[in-house]
Formats: structure tokens, C-alpha cells, sequence
């Protein structure tokens, strides 16, 4: 049973538009509304309405539905899709129940047959007013979910960039703001360590710590994961610094209790500031890039964006480029052609055997630059793709190089531990029916002592087969003779930074002396690297290295055609 003092009070001095084609009709309406406390305004036609509605918001429309041009239930649907629609109840002369229907079905909240009545005016804008208000608060409360991050109650990643875009596309939007991206480090560890319901508070308790630190002109809001996002109003280059470091020291300084143990957060802070006509999409480029730089900085906790930061950023476009060479290059093994490049006994002047080296084919057949490639597959996980992929083919090329020859093999240290690699580095041989003592593989010195275990292991499994070892790049990483021992190496690599310049370097030449000696003791045979002239081949020999590598022997060159051989 409707309440009607309750309503009376909720429809008091609310805005009515009445539409009907009939004076009478329409001065009647207005008569009986003014008694209930409405603000009546009048339109003799449909047409008349739809102007008024698209003007302002009326609180209710009662509307004729059937008048000329423009009829009632015309009027309703154009309404319906303006911005902001207003609420209908439909009347008519006519009492029957399929213009009701049809009324209802196209969104209408009540129904009146002419001629009006007062009460039953009275009841149904009360009930229609009140089923409007009820269907508000549900749509915003379907609002508020869609905005709202439903953990923190911050808003949320999309409604966070809605009210960017909007802000910066304010005529006033100048060089006053600035965006910070705020990182909660070690969430990760938390969830696994206590929970992820102790995760979730510490990003509550977040959440609401950074509630209070901004100002009613900023926007707050959580990123999503272990990421909220600050839009500071009205803060230049000079300013931003000073309130990202406030923020940093008072989130830290919030004292957390998990599962009884106390705990304090730490974060990694990336921030941007605005410049004259700049977009979202860039300016959350460049606080996305400063958080990545502030990460990678371990003695500073945050990053604000200059142009200086446009050298990491065009590094890291190089690195992509090269990313999307080696996706390819995997995807289609006719662009992974292996180099083979000479490896010289130096008392007898012949190859022991080649050094592989990958080279990436583009669309043409020519060698890419690749750059840092072993890094760049490192960093985006390929690594183990790519030196599978690198096996393979050296180990289909080995029958087709010169007789009494063999294959140095480069293999990253991440790979090592991979028993997908043993597996195929095994079965290859055996399939292949490979001579495995023509096989060795290659470690740099600081992937061999990543993870000892691990490399013991390797170095063990692929031993046992008959292949040999050697530690590239020796004496510019940890120079252990311990792991050296420990790792049973066949072979020591010397780094050509202590070769090129051996001639006229007495520093280098007293190295090169001692890792000879020394290898003499770990029964190591030594491999110099970059000897680019018979001087340096001299001294070597003299210094009693075993193998020279370098352009004075040869350059890399892709293996010969099946008819032909490789030059010694």
C-alpha cells in the first residue's frame, strides 16, 4: 500500500513537463500537479517536447500518446537516448491494455487514462517516482562497480584513464600535472609467504594511506595489481619529485601486522609530468617507462621522466626490433644460418676445429644486425628456444665439416639447468651418430658460475658422452681457479680485450703468461681470441698458447655447399 505522506514529501517541488495536444487536457494537468507542489511546464506537441527535454531534465513527463505528427510513443524513444532521459508516464483516452504494453515495454514508469483524477494522479507519480529513484540508485550502484576497484574501493584502471583523458583534454591543461605510477614491491612473496588474503591487506591498507595524502583536485586510483595511479594537479617538474618522495616515505612508513608478524612496505615510484597538447596514451608511456627505469636502479626508489630517458627508450626499441627478428628467425629455421669462423693450432698451423656463430637471415638473405641478441632472448625469455634451436643445426652441420675437425657450441648460462636441452644434445649424437669428442661447448665465465650445481651437473652429463668444454671470454668475469677445477674445463678462452693489443701491452702480456702457466696446472689448453696479425700469433707461440681464433686466420663464414668444403 502506497505511504502517501512519505511520497508527498519526495515529489514536492520537482520539475513536470506536460505534452498534449488538447488546452483542456493540458490546463487540467497542470491544475491537479500544481496541487500536489509541482513546477509544471507545458508543450502542445511532441515536437515542442523534445526541444524542452534537450534543454533540461525534468523530474516527470506525462505525455499524450496519441497526437498528431509526433506521437507519444515516438516522443518516449527520442527521449530515451538523449544524455540524460527524463521519466515518462504515458496517458490516453483510451483505456486498453495494448497502449499500456507498449508504453511499458518502451521504458515508461506509469500509465493514466483521460480525463485525469487526482488521486489516481496523485498515486501513480508517487509510484512512478518513487520505481525511478530505485532504478537510479541501481544504476549507480552498477556504475560505482563498474568504476570501482572492488578491493581498495579506488577507483579503478579504466575509470582512472577515463578522468585522465578528460582532464587532459581541458582547454586549461597545460604543464600543471604530473602522473606517478606506484609499484607495492614484494606483493608476490606476501601472497605466497602469509596469503593472498594478507596481500589484499596491504593493498587496502595502501589504498587508503594514499587517500589521504591527495589533494580534492587530484585523481587517485589503483592500476590494477600491485599498481595504483596518481594524477597530481597543478605540480611542475620541480614539485613532482618532492611529492613523490613524500608519498614514498609515507607509505613506508605504514606498520603492518601479517599473521603476527610486522611488516613495512616498500615501493618503486615512476612519474611524468604533463607538457603543452599531450595526450594519455604518451604521458602514460613515459610514467610506465620511469617506473621500468626505477625498477632496474637499485639505489633509488624512484624515476621521473626526462628527455635523457629517450636513450633507454630508443635502447629498448632496438632490443624490441631485434625481439621480433629472433620470433621470426624461430619460427622460420631457414633464417638461423649458423657462421663457422677457425680455430688455429699454433705450432702446426692447422684448424682444431670452429667456432659457430649465429647469424639472422632477413627477407633477402642478408645478415641482420642483431646486437646484444643472447641478451635480448635473456630478457624475454627465448633464451632456451634459441640455443636448442643453435644445437641443432651446429650438430647437423658437424659431417660436413673437413675431416679431423670439430664444433665449439656458445650456450647460455639460463640454459644450463634445462633438461629439455641434455635430452636433445644426447639423442642429436646418438641419432646423428656423431664422433662427440668433434663437439664442445662453450660457457662464459660468468654463465658457468651462475649456478654451480647446475653447471657441474651439465658439464658431468655431457662429459660422460665424450664432448669437451671450454670458458669463453676468460679473465673480465669472477677469474676463479677454484670453479675452474671444480667444472673440469678442457679448454680456457682468453677475452680478446688482453689479445688485440698484446704486442704493445706489457699488462697484457704478463696476464697472458700467468693464465698459461696457471692453466698448465688445471691441464686447460689455452685459446687466444681477436689475434688479428702475425706479430700477436708470434708472441702467442711464444707464450706457449695452443690456439689462436681471429681475422688473421679467418673471418666467420656460412658453412660450404654439400659439393664443397670449408677453406682451412
Amino acid at each position: 500500500m502506497t505511504d502517501h505522506s512519505t511520497l508527498q514529501n519526495k515529489i514536492t517541488a520537482k520539475n513536470v513537463l506536460v505534452v498534449d495536444d488538447g488546452p483542456v487536457e493540458r490546463l487540467a494537468a497542470k491544475s491537479m500537479l500544481e496541487k500536489l507542489g509541482f513546477a509544471v511546464t507545458i508543450a502542445d506537441s511532441g515536437d515542442h517536447a523534445l526541444i524542452l527535454l534537450k534543454q533540461q531534465f525534468f523530474d516527470m513527463v506525462i505525455c499524450d500518446i496519441l497526437m498528431p505528427g509526433m506521437s507519444g510513443l515516438m516522443l518516449l524513444k527520442a527521449a530515451n537516448i538523449l544524455p540524460f532521459p527524463s521519466p515518462f508516464i504515458m496517458a490516453t483516452t483510451y483505456d486498453d491494455a495494448e497502449h499500456a504494453v507498449a508504453s511499458m515495454r518502451n521504458g515508461a514508469y506509469g500509465y493514466l487514462t483521460k480525463p485525469l483524477r487526482m488521486e489516481q494522479l496523485r498515486d501513480t507519480m508517487a509510484e512512478a517516482m518513487a520505481k525511478y529513484e530505485t532504478d537510479q540508485t541501481e544504476i549507480q550502484k552498477a556504475r560505482q562497480l563498474v568504476q570501482q576497484d572492488s578491493l581498495t574501493s579506488l577507483m579503478n584502471k579504466n575509470e582512472f584513464v577515463r578522468r585522465l583523458t578528460e582532464r587532459l583534454d581541458q582547454p586549461s591543461s597545460t604543464t600543471n600535472g604530473a602522473l606517478l605510477l606506484i609499484k607495492i614491491t614484494g606483493l608476490n612473496h606476501i601472497n605466497h609467504s602469509y596469503s593472498r588474503a594478507e596481500g589484499n591487506k596491504v593493498l587496502q591498507q595502501a589504498g587508503l594511506a594514499l587517500s589521504k595524502l591527495i589533494r580534492t583536485s587530484d585523481i587517485l586510483g589503483r592500476f590494477g595489481g600491485d599498481m595504483f595511479s596518481i594524477y597530481l594537479d597543478h605540480v611542475g617538474i620541480q614539485g613532482v619529485a618532492e611529492r613523490a618522495a613524500s608519498i614514498a616515505d609515507a607509505l613506508e612508513g605504514v606498520k603492518l601486522v601479517l599473521e603476527g608478524d610486522a611488516f613495512s612496505m616498500s615501493l618503486v615510484i615512476g612519474g611524468a609530468c604533463v607538457e603543452q597538447g599531450m595526450i594519455m596514451e604518451d604521458l602514460l608511456n613515459r610514467a610506465d617507462f620511469a617506473i621500468h627505469l626505477a625498477r632496474e636502479q637499485h639505489h633509488a626508489r624512484i624515476h621521473i621522466y626526462s628527455e635523457a630517458d629517450e636513450v633507454h627508450k630508443r635502447e629498448l626499441s632496438v632490443q624490441l626490433n631485434t625481439l621480433a627478428l629472433i620470433r621470426t628467425a624461430l619460427e622460420n629455421p631457414s633464417r638461423l644460418v649458423m657462421y663457422y669462423q677457425p680455430i688455429i693450432n699454433l705450432f702446426n698451423g692447422k684448424t682444431s676445429h670452429y667456432e659457430a656463430l649465429l647469424r639472422i637471415m632477413d627477407e633477402h638473405g642478408k645478415p641482420c644486425n642483431t646486437g646484444e641478441l643472447v641478451k635480448t632472448c635473456e630478457v624475454f625469455g627465448l633464451i632456451g628456444r634459441l640455443d636448442r634451436a643453435v644445437v641443432t643445426a651446429c650438430l647437423n652441420d658437424v659431417k660436413r665439416l673437413p675431416q679431423g675437425t670439430g664444433v665449439a657450441i656458445n650456450l647460455s648460462g639460463k640454459s644450463i639447468g634445462d633438461p629439455s636441452l641434455l635430452q636433445l644434445i644426447e639423442t642429436q649424437i646418438s641419432e646423428l651418430q656423431i664422433d662427440p669428442s668433434r663437439i664442445i661447448f662453450e660457457l662464459t665465465e660468468t654463465a658457468a658460475f651462475y649456478n654451480l650445481d647446475e653447471v657441474r651437473h651439465f658439464v658431468s652429463r655431457i662429459k660422460g658422452l665424450g664432448c669437451r668444454f671450454a670458458l669463453d671470454d676468460f679473465g673480465v668475469g669472477f677469474s676463479s681457479f677454484y670453479y675452474i677445477k671444480e667444472l673440469d674445463f678442457d679448454y680456457l678462452k682468453l677475452d680478446g680485450s688482453f689479445i688485440k693489443n698484446l704486442p704493445k701491452n706489457l699488462n697484457d702480456q704478463v696476464f697472458v703468461r700467468a693464465m698459461v702457466e696457471i692453466s698448465k696446472v688445471f691441464d686447460l689448453m689455452v685459446i687466444a681470441e681477436w689475434v688479428e696479425d702475425k706479430e700477436t700469433e708470434e708472441m702467442l707461440r711464444e707464450f706457449s698458447v695452443s690456439y689462436g681464433q681471429g681475422y688473421y686466420f679467418g673471418k666467420p663464414m656460412p658453412l660450404a655447399l654439400p659439393s664443397e668444403k670449408i677453406s682451412t
